[in-house]
């Protein structure tokens, strides 16, 4: 069974881990991936952030998209 979760948490939560990358090592390409990957959220769920989604269908969807960024 899909896990889902309100998709402002999976954003936030990757914002948050862009800000611990930045601060401590130079990974360019995760922090791209990560920041595209919000934002890919945001776009698919038209800004509202409230309703739930399944994270790992949605990155799967991403990477399928952008496959040099995801």
């Amino acid at each position: 069974m899909a896990r889902t979760v309100k998709a402002s948490i999976v954003v936030m939560s990757h914002l948050s881990d862009i800000g611990i990358e930045c601060a401590f090592n130079d990974q360019t390409n995760t922090i791209r991936t990560r920041a595209n990957f919000a934002k890919y959220i945001i776009l698919q769920t038209g800004g509202n952030l409230n309703q739930e989604i399944d994270a790992d269908v949605m990155y799967k969807k991403f990477k399928e998209k952008t496959p040099v960024m995801g």
